[in-house]
């Protein structure tokens, strides 16, 4: 690595393999590029030193550099999703700028750019909110490779502020409401809403069940993979469940098993639920036929299928069953998944803690500022009695309605 003179200024240059290559230049003395020099030195010593010009890599050369390794880890889904993202907003709007001109400054420009809908696709629209983070989060991912690759040394999408997302209002039916909605259900559909609803299984899990995982004599089924219907071809896929959680055993109680009873005469690999014409069941088909007519059939119109296992999840609740319980149950990734949904829908605490506290105080006795035991603390429960849920003690008497008893 050396400085040598470059018309009116200074310039640092290295030789790799046959090539001199000039790692920076525009130094106005010959001083100033000695002390650039040294830096670059101790960044290489520590393992920071950039790619000689790899920010002078487009963005679209390192898409196709990229995109071939990354992809292999996504599932079928997810790999259509980052793609499209790369295909509709990111190659055709930053592509041509070099790695290190995409500052924050860019990012913040595209991100307005989304939201106002000056995109280069054939009918421009503005991009719901959690689009453009989708966006954002594909390109945070593909620069943050080129960070690691050390093309450019920061990621410029970080601290980008981003439009708020507004959930989906969930739905919850009441125990009135589910029995209507069962009694419109056509009865050969009527099994598989019984299982989402008691179940709290996603649509997916549901119809990608085979008769190999059901047991229904044990009353329990077990997660291995998931159906999907992707988006741009509506091509069906069968793949892994949505994270490790989300494969497990769940059990059902024995009126739901009663619906599922035909599945003892299928093949181990044969699907539970099939299509009247044979063949898995699709999500856009079912809605449009079945589940529609039977909402407007309830009175319930406007119900999503995933308000199901949403209602599940609250009856759990009001029948105070706990929250690590239930995430598990649900298959969510982490029981924090679980409170951010549900964690409105929780009974406030406070007062079954100072209840539990003031019984304490009771069994205790102070003599002379002595505190000592009249008996083993907390050996019984107060209310002496007690009910379990997955193998987890609920004491009895907690939460409010019950969970509609089908069993």
């Amino acid at each position: 690595m050396w400085v040598e003179k470059n018309g009116p200024a200074w310039r640092i240059r290295e030789r790799i393999g046959d090539q001199k290559v000039t790692l920076a230049d525009g130094y106005p003395t010959k001083t100033a590029a000695r002390e650039a020099r040294i830096q670059l030195q101790a960044a290489r010593a520590r393992g920071e030193q950039l790619v000689p010009q790899g920010g002078k890599v487009t963005v679209g050369e390192w898409v196709d550099l990229w995109w071939p390794t990354y992809e292999t880890g996504l599932k079928p889904s997810s790999r259509q999703s980052a793609e499209g993202l790369l295909r509709r907003y990111i190659r055709p709007m930053l592509g041509p700028l070099a790695l290190g001109d995409v500052d924050a400054m860019v990012v913040r420009r595209w991100v307005g750019d989304l939201l106002a809908g000056r995109t280069p696709v054939p009918k421009p629209r503005k991009l719901a909110a959690k689009t453009v983070r989708n966006a954002h989060g594909q390109l945070h991912r593909l620069l943050q490779d080129a960070v690691t690759a050390k093309l450019i040394g920061a990621n410029p999408c970080v601290g980008t502020k981003l439009p708020e997302v507004n959930r989906d209002e969930m739905r919850f039916l009441t125990e009135q409401e589910a029995g209507r909605l069962l009694n419109a259900a056509p009865e050969r559909w009527r099994p598989l809403v019984l299982l989402l609803l008691y179940t709290g299984l996603r649509w997916g899990e549901a119809v990608g069940l085979r008769a190999g995982r059901l047991d229904v004599l044990g009353r329990k089924l077990t997660v291995v993979q998931t159906l999907q219907e992707l988006a741009d071809n509506a091509e069906l896929v069968f793949v892994t469940p949505k994270s490790k959680r989300s494969r497990r055993t769940v059990t059902f109680p024995a009126r739901v098993a009663a619906g599922l009873t035909h599945a003892a005469t299928l093949e181990r690999d044969a699907l539970v639920f099939r299509a009247a014409m044979g063949g898995p069941v699709r999500y856009r088909q079912w809605w449009r036929r079945i589940w529609k007519p039977t909402l407007m059939r309830a009175g319930l119109e406007g119900l999503r299928i995933h308000d199901l296992r949403h209602t599940h999840a609250a009856w759990l609740i009001a029948a105070g069953v706990p929250a690590l319980a239930i995430s598990r149950r649900l298959g969510h990734a982490s029981s924090t998944v679980t409170m951010d949904l549900y964690g409105h829908l929780m009974p406030e605490t406070d007062d079954a803690i100072i209840e539990a506290l003031e019984g304490t105080l009771d069994r205790l006795a102070i003599d002379g500022g002595e505190i000592s035991s009249r008996g083993n603390v907390g050996a019984t429960r107060p209310d002496g009695d007690g009910a379990t849920w997955s193998g987890m003690d609920i004491p009895a008497g907690q939460g409010g309605s019950r969970v509609p008893d089908l069993g």
